[in-house]
């Protein structure tokens, strides 16, 4: 598996070729992300990334192991801290952005940004938290717990979330926007439905397989199933892209571009400063504030880059900022994993003395 290892290492890289091949080439990734199969009883449509991001986060669930979800749970005040964070950050961020962009010539890109970040942070906590918190020190079965709980929230998290956008790009938000009455077709059941079938019930069903494996047989496949997730990660980005970025550069806008990007990158900087600060002042140990600033920051952006190419597929300005937080959420993990982390006042000089 040296290969498979070397792909990880190397993973923001191939995400960065995925984009462009998607942006230069998306014509093959348009035309698997047309495949659909009717779904009985008129719930909807299944689409390959549908698929794909089920296949994912079933993996994400295989790698949990229940009891250590067990030993979180018994002392539930920093599992449920960090589930609170990252489910009431958009509250505090998004209006601020909205009232940002109020200034923008072009008032749909506005919106459609404001949408687009809202369906990144409405997201439950990314399962890749665990990955990089590991890296930092962190106290991984917290961090899992955390992940766990937050996907388990999602259907009433997600729907919350759009509402949210939908009043700030509505009537008396930044404008109107065209596709408002989409915003709240999401918000009263395409979110809540979306989140079930495609977040919720792969992880779960992930879990149970374990459960059933055992742990000494779940160990054996592990190794194989990170192979098959990376490269279903890697399909996933062209096709999430295929649209978006075909679009862009069909109709080149820098402006949008630098936009898209400037604000993708505030606000996750933003994510995780909240989370960095609130750690310092809620968690005693460092393996768990590691955990509360990696919850608050880190988003299911694969989980709403689906969501927003299957309602907003004709609103580049929608996924652009979701692709862009993506990646910029990795880098930006990178970079936290390798600062120092102080204390509240007085651990450290506790610590001295002891």
């Amino acid at each position: 598996m040296t290969v498979v290892n070397a792909v990880q290492r190397w993973l923001l890289g191939l995400m960065l070729v995925c984009y462009l091949l998607a942006g230069v080439f998306p014509v093959p990734g348009e035309m698997l992300r047309g495949l659909t199969l009717a779904l009985p009883l008129h719930v909807g449509v299944l689409t390959v990334s549908m698929v794909l991001l089920a296949v994912m986060l079933f993996n994400a669930g295989l790698g949990v192991r229940v009891a250590d979800l067990r030993e979180v749970v018994s002392r539930p005040v920093r599992l449920v801290l960090g589930i609170a964070a990252n489910a009431l950050l958009p509250l505090l961020v998004l209006p601020i952005v909205a009232l940002g962009l109020r200034s923008w010539p072009d008032t749909a890109e506005a919106e459609g940004l404001v949408v687009g970040l809202m369906l990144v942070l409405a997201m439950p906590i990314a399962g890749g938290a665990a990955s990089w918190g590991q890296n930092a020190g962190a106290n991984v079965p917290l961090v899992v717990a955390m992940v766990v709980g937050s996907t388990l929230l999602s259907p009433l998290t997600v729907p919350l979330g759009m509402h949210l956008a939908g009043q700030l790009v509505g009537p008396y938000g930044t404008g109107t926007l065209d596709d408002t009455a989409t915003v709240d077709v999401i918000a009263r059941t395409g979110a809540g439905i979306f989140a079930l079938v495609s977040v919720v019930l792969p992880c779960l069903a992930g879990i149970a397989v374990r459960v059933a494996l055992g742990e000494d047989r779940t160990r054996r496949i592990l190794p194989s199933v990170k192979a098959v997730n990376t490269v279903n990660i890697l399909l996933l980005c062209y096709l999430n892209a295929a649209g978006a970025l075909g679009q862009a550069l069909a109709r080149p806008d820098p402006d949008l571009l630098l936009l898209a990007l400037g604000l993708s990158g505030a606000v996750c900087c933003l994510a995780f400063g909240c989370g960095r600060w609130m750690s310092r002042w809620t968690c005693r140990d460092q393996p768990d504030r590691i955990c509360l600033t990696f919850a608050t920051g880190m988003n299911n952006s694969s989980a709403a880059a689906v969501l927003a190419a299957c309602w907003f597929s004709h609103r580049p300005e929608v996924l652009l900022p979701i692709l862009f937080y993506s990646l910029l959420q990795k880098i930006v993990a990178g970079m936290a994993a390798k600062l120092p982390r102080p204390g509240p006042p007085g651990v450290a000089a506790e610590s001295a003395r002891a």
